[in-house]
C-alpha cells in the first residue's frame, strides 16, 4: 500500500501543527484528539489505497487476448467506449506521485495516452515496452481519445 505525495504532505503538515500547538498550550486533551486527527490522516488514504490494490487485483484477472489488439492509428476511427488492446514503449509518465500514472504509449504508428486510475503493479518507466488495455474515451477539452487504463503489464519484445 502506498500514500501519495499529498496524503503524505497533509499528515507531516497535521504531525508539524499538532506539535506546535501542543508545544505552546500542553493539553492531554488536545494531544488525545490530535493523534485521533493524525490516525484519520493516515488510515483514509491507506483505506483507498487498499481498495485500489484490491481492484488491480481484480483486474489481474482480465485476459489481454480478450481484447482485440490494436494499433494506435487506427483508434481514431472507433466509437467511445470501445474496449481497446495497444502494444508499444512508454515515451513519458506523469501522475505517477499520485498513484494515478498516465503513460503517453508510443506503438511506431502513433502516440496516446494511457490513464490509468488504479498504478500499475509493476512500476513502469519510460523507455519500458508495455501492453495495454482500456476503454477509448474522449478526455478533457480537446476531445482527443485517449484510453481510460484498466490493466497495463510489462511486456518483452
Amino acid at each position: 500500500m502506498r500514500m501519495s505525495v499529498p496524503a503524505i504532505f497533509s499528515l507531516l503538515l497535521g504531525t508539524f501543527i499538532i506539535i506546535f500547538t501542543y508545544a505552546l498550550n500542553p493539553t492531554p486533551d488536545f494531544l488525545y484528539k490530535g493523534i485521533l486527527m493524525l490516525l484519520v490522516l493516515i488510515a483514509v488514504p491507506l483505506g483507498l489505497s487498499f481498495m485500489n490494490r484490491r481492484h488491480v487485483n481484480y483486474v489481474a484477472d482480465v485476459k489481454m487476448d480478450g481484447v482485440k489488439l490494436h494499433k494506435v492509428k487506427d483508434l481514431e476511427g472507433l466509437g467511445s467506449g470501445i474496449a481497446v488492446r495497444i502494444r508499444g514503449s512508454v515515451e513519458k509518465v506523469s501522475f505517477k506521485w499520485l498513484n494515478r500514472p498516465h503513460f503517453i504509449v508510443n506503438d511506431g504508428s502513433g502516440v496516446i495516452r494511457v490513464l490509468m486510475f488504479v498504478a500499475p503493479v509493476e512500476d513502469i518507466k519510460a523507455g519500458d515496452s508495455v501492453e495495454a488495455i482500456g476503454s477509448l474515451r474522449p478526455f478533457g477539452f480537446s476531445k482527443e481519445k485517449k484510453i481510460w487504463g484498466v490493466k497495463m503489464v510489462k511486456v518483452n519484445h
